[in-house]
């Protein structure tokens, strides 16, 4: 009965059509649609509510048929099918493409008797809830989801969206149909955890968002060290949820265990969980309990991997000076890949020092790339290649491989970042901003998406609103010494050349001078024309290797010295584009 037949209208052909797909749903699902104790549920049923997807009772469900199914049972006549043929067309282009697929190359995954691949290739991990709410526990409930993340990501055929994105929503109660329109996935896990005693419960459901249908849950009661057993249940459990074809190498790969030794693992799950916070803290804490890991098994090469990524962290934010860190997380970095080639990773890591730290052009490109082909869907390896394609002037590939990595890790700030980065660098001011605008959506006190819209501001002559993003940057970065020379290059930008002096003199007197301190402070004097003056600060920018130095090439502040002999020096001696 049809929802204008129980209302008690007029009635034409398309309550027909009503009831047809009725029948179509029984056929594929063997249940009915609309069911109830009494005549008065069911009516209110077919009025009111959406039948349980024909997926949710049988996974089979081609979902084209699906969607005829659904398209006769749209309420508003209006927006049914208004005619039979209609149907019948759908239904023998569905047998058609069905019949045809292998001969069109096509090679589904999972096939019907009634038809296509219903594959699902997109998945969020969301972070489990740490039900007890216990801060001591929180490293196990965000280590189990990012292991499971990790686990999952290897598989050829399935996107999974990164830590980034899906750590967004941690902490919040957003709608699983948002998060898979945020993330552009189709299915999403979500779940939570709590520890009692050396128990762990975790609970956990997996969701076709886009149809509104559990796919998968499940409950797992284990002993704390039999954790490598239950993630590798949930990694199964997962992947035969969304249908997907595991190789011998696939199934392989779910089953690899990082470590035998448990404690080490524990160990590297509170590195993580540290390291993710990218703060001065977080990264030493992150690097000590790396360290302890690789104590417990000096072989354990994901604990080398997560200490390199420490010792880069502090070396790429400016935490310590080049010196003290690059070179050592080198030398984790390199270990880590001689325990293990294929973790990614540590490739990137390699990658980052020969880029920013030894200017070894060719080198970190080989290494940048080869992470890339261990994992394409590894979104900071995108990012980094983008920034080598940068420095090596190759402007549009630059764009394209950032661009890449934002739709792997739609929310990361930091990825975003980059992009506005590389427009600033590019010199298209209006896009820059933009992207650094949605940077700043994603995370208010982000401290670098400041500094350059200040500077894109700038560019762009609007500079009290500059000034105004500097204000930002002197209360969010505790090395005043940085805020105060952004804020003269500022000035001397907009023409204040006294005010930009008396930062100039400030400098000046100081002792000792952070050295983070030197690019800005070598912009301000060129913007003023003091030629020496701003290679006198590069030089000693290049003494020390600092990590911007090497976007010299790209740098728009610099025109007023780009002419000068020394200037193609110092490209030449970093081996950068003249």
């Amino acid at each position: 009965m049809s929802p204008e037949q129980v209302r008690g209208k007029e009635l034409d052909a398309r309550t027909d059509l009503f009831s047809f797909g009725v029948v179509l749903y029984e056929m594929v699902t063997g249940s009915l649609p609309f069911r109830g104790v009494s005549a008065g549920v069911v009516f209110e049923s077919i009025l009111n509510r959406a039948p349980v997807p024909a997926v949710r009772l049988n996974p089979d469900v081609p979902a084209e048929l699906e969607r005829i199914i659904d398209k006769c049972f749209e309420k508003n006549r209006n927006l049914r099918y208004q005619h039979g043929s209609e149907i019948r067309t759908d239904l023998q282009r569905l047998k058609r493409d069905t019949e045809s697929a292998p001969v069109a190359g096509i090679a589904p995954t999972l096939v019907s008797g009634t038809g296509l691949p219903r594959t699902l290739d997109s998945l969020a991990v969301l972070p489990l809830v740490n039900a007890a709410g216990d801060p001591e526990t929180e490293y196990l409930s965000d280590g189990i989801s990012e292991s499971i993340i990790n686990l999952l990501s290897q598989l050829p055929n399935l996107r999974v969206v990164p830590r980034t994105s899906a750590f967004r929503f941690k902490g919040r109660e957003a709608d699983l149909r948002t998060v898979g329109r945020d993330l552009k996935v189709r299915t999403v896990l979500s779940g939570k955890m709590i520890q009692r005693g050396d128990r762990l419960v975790v609970q956990t459901e997996l969701v076709d968002v886009a149809n509104d249908a559990q796919l998968w849950g499940g409950q797992f009661n284990r002993k704390l060290e039999d954790i490598f057993e239950l993630q590798e249940e949930l990694a199964r459990q997962i992947s035969e949820s969304l249908r997907l074809r595991l190789t011998p190498e696939d199934q392989k790969c779910l089953a690899k265990r990082p470590t035998q030794n448990r404690e080490a693992y524990q160990l590297s799950l509170k590195a993580q969980y540290h390291l993710a916070k990218s703060t001065p803290d977080g990264l030493q804490r992150g690097m000590a309990y790396a360290r302890q890991a690789i104590e417990a098994d000096p072989l354990y090469a994901e604990a080398y991997a997560y200490l390199s990524s420490a010792y880069s962290g502090l070396g790429l934010l400016g935490f310590l000076v080049p010196v003290e860190t690059f070179p050592r997380a080198k030398a984790a970095a390199l270990k880590a890949l001689e325990i293990d080639d294929s973790l990614a990773e540590a490739h990137s890591v390699l990658g980052i020092v020969r880029l920013y730290y030894e200017w070894d052009w060719s080198g970190a490109e080989v290494a940048l790339r080869r992470a890339l082909e261990l994992n394409p869907n590894y979104a900071w390896g995108h990012a980094f290649l983008s920034e080598w394609l940068l420095m090596m002037g190759r402007h549009e590939e630059a764009i394209t491989e950032a661009q890449r990595g934002i739709e792997l890790d739609p929310l990361s700030a930091t990825l975003v970042f980059k992009l506005g980065q590389e427009f600033c660098y590019r010199r298209d001011y209006d896009r820059a901003m933009e992207q650094l605008q949605k940077a700043l959506e994603l995370e208010p006190n982000f401290v670098w998406a400041h500094i350059f819209l200040a500077q894109a501001y700038a560019w762009k002559g609007r500079y009290e609103e500059s000034l105004a993003s500097c204000e930002k940057v002197a209360s969010l970065f505790r090395r005043n010494a940085y805020s105060g020379a952004l804020r003269g290059l500022i000035l001397a930008m907009a023409g204040r050349t006294d005010e930009a002096r008396t930062y100039l003199n400030y400098f000046k007197k100081l002792p000792k001078l952070d050295s983070e301190a030197l690019i800005p402070l070598a912009e301000t004097y060129s913007v003023l024309g003091e030629k020496d003056e701003a290679f006198a600060y590069l030089e000693e920018a290049h003494q020390e290797r600092i990590s911007m130095l090497v976007f010299l090439g790209v740098i728009p502040t610099f025109d007023n010295i780009r002419a000068d002999p020394r200037f193609d020096d110092l490209l030449r001696r970093m081996g950068l584009p003249q």
